[in-house]
């Protein structure tokens, strides 16, 4: 800068001029040819801005009338699919994540168990009552579901192994017993149902048996020694055939109880015997033992029995039903080889010994009755 007295140069910060001292002026140091290049660089960037204005309108008049048209479409375009292959990504993701979650639920697959088992559908529920089985529920629930599946399908051989597993698991589940021997039943399969239930021990169980049962004989005397003729008779319950033997053998496959199974008097006698029902199942065994140890007959009642005659009496024996005398004279004991009485004896004259025995019908024999008869005329 200049003083504007004396045109020295102004130093910087000073307020009066070093040389003339009078109070500093500011005064422009371009001259007159400075300014007119001034203006002439603000004109040429004036014509600069208004070509850059004027280019610009062009652009936009370009773009209007759609020459950059079809690379804008093709951007959009692009990012469209983009989108929807990431959408397409997303929803198949979540498929999977649902999917993966319903084959891991016992509680859905349980449900849809169900509900194709309403509709009849009996395979898929199938299906899906094996898959809930490898996941963590409760096994005898879901077996027994699959039973009832198994059954609607007439699968009775796949059903029945089912519930064989569920028994030889839980010894005491009282609906795999009714199923099974409904199952067995069906098949008039008993002796299947009475192997099973040789295997129980269970009272409530054994109550799922008892139309199939077939009760014990029972013995009428009941095993014992008698003194007297005493038939044994064998009775059942409902009806039942009774077999029977007196060797010791199997009664089941003895004779066939029609009446009374008499004794002889001095043989023990072994009687086993069972019953048979309408399903061919035979009951437990019931023994008896029985002894007929009969006691000797009375002797013979004989008419006179003795004594003193002039005149000769015919000698009467009173003989009971299915018995016989044998008599001799004599002391010589009578044996069954003896004469046997038929009628009245003949007196004979002098001093005799009548000796008489009786047989009852069981080959019992009397003790020896004697009779003294003298007689003379």
């Amino acid at each position: 800068m200049k003083c504007a007295n004396c045109g020295a140069e102004l130093k910087v910060g000073c307020v009066y001029c070093s040389v003339c001292g009078k109070e500093a002026q500011i005064v422009s140091d371009y001259t007159v040819l400075e300014d007119d290049f001034l203006r002439d660089i603000l004109k040429e960037k004036k014509q600069k801005t208004q070509k850059k204005h004027s280019s610009g309108k062009q652009s936009e008049g370009a773009k209007a009338s759609g020459k950059h048209k079809p690379r804008r479409k093709k951007k959009n375009l692009a990012w469209a699919f983009a989108a929807m292959a990431i959408l397409a990504v997303l929803l198949v993701g979540i498929a999977f994540l649902v999917k993966y979650s319903q084959d891991n639920s016992y509680e859905y697959q349980l449900t849809k168990a169900e509900s194709y088992k309403d509709g009849k559908d009996y395979q898929q529920a199938e299906k899906c009552l094996k898959r809930a089985l490898e996941l963590d529920g409760p096994v005898e629930d879901i077996k027994m579901s699959l039973v009832e599946v198994y059954l609607l399908q007439e699968e009775e051989g796949s059903a029945q192994k089912l519930l064989l597993e569920i028994i030889a698991d839980n010894g005491s589940h009282l609906e795999a017993y009714r199923q099974l021997i409904q199952i067995y039943d069906e098949a008039e399969d008993y002796e299947a149902i009475d192997a099973l239930r040789k295997e129980i021990t269970d009272s409530n169980i054994l109550e799922l048996f008892e139309e199939y049962l077939a009760e014990p004989p029972e013995f009428e005397p009941e095993s014992g020694t008698f003194q007297e003729e005493t038939p044994i008779t064998l009775t059942s319950k409902g009806d039942c055939a009774i077999y029977y033997t007196t060797d010791g053998s199997d009664p089941r496959e003895g004779k066939l109880y029609h009446g009374p199974i008499p004794l002889e008097p001095g043989k023990s006698l072994k009687v086993r015997a069972v019953c048979c029902n309408e399903f061919g199942l035979y009951s437990e065994e019931n023994q008896g033992q029985f002894l007929l140890e009969l006691q000797k007959p009375d002797t013979p009642q004989v008419t006179p029995s003795g004594g003193s005659f002039k005149i000769p009496q015919p000698i009467t024996v009173d003989v009971p039903d299915g018995c016989k005398v044998y008599y001799t004279w004599g002391r010589a004991a009578p044996t069954q080889e003896s004469n046997q009485y038929e009628g009245a004896i003949s007196m004979p004259e002098g001093n005799n010994i009548l000796s008489l025995i009786l047989v009852d019908e069981y080959g019992m024999v009397s003790d020896v009755l004697k009779c003294n008869y003298i007689y003379i005329p």
